[in-house]
Parts: structure tokens; C-alpha cells; sequence
């Protein structure tokens, strides 16, 4: 896994959320069988991890936000990348 944050490495996006700025560090990483994830975390703390299924839509694999708070941070990582 170390090779892929020499290939990807993490960045930052600003996404509001419930009315607040903020600002998230957003780490690619890899399943075991290549499917890409993106680990996002905010003030040192992990928000969510979150991938791109194959129809396009964003599935939330760990963490507690709604649907909306992962289509913000989504729009914003297609943004960035």
C-alpha cells in the first residue's frame, strides 16, 4: 500500500457541510482486489471512507454520514482529481 501513496498521493478539499466549511484530507488507498477507496479525514479524525461504484454513484464504506455529505465530498474529490 505504501507504493500507491507514492502514485496517489493524498490532497485537500473543502466540502460544507451542514453549514460549515470544512476541510478534509482525503487519502486514496486500495481494496485487496485493486478497488479504489478514498479515506477522508477531518481535524486529525476519520470522517469516512468512501468509493465510486462501477454505476457511478458513491457508496460510503465506513462512517455515519448521509447520503448528501458523501455526494458533496464525492463532487469534490471528481473535482480535485
Amino acid at each position: 500500500m505504501a507504493d500507491l501513496e507514492l502514485h496517489n498521493p493524498g490532497f485537500e478539499i473543502t466540502v460544507e457541510l451542514h453549514g460549515t466549511n470544512k476541510t478534509i484530507q482525503v487519502q486514496p488507498d486500495e481494496t485487496s482486489d485493486g478497488v479504489e477507496y478514498f479515506i477522508c479525514k477531518s481535524e486529525g479524525e476519520q470522517l469516512t471512507q468512501i468509493r465510486k461504484e462501477e454505476n457511478g454513484t458513491w457508496e460510503q464504506l465506513w462512517g455515519k454520514l448521509d447520503q448528501n455529505d458523501i455526494d458533496l465530498i464525492a463532487h469534490a474529490i471528481e473535482n480535485k482529481s
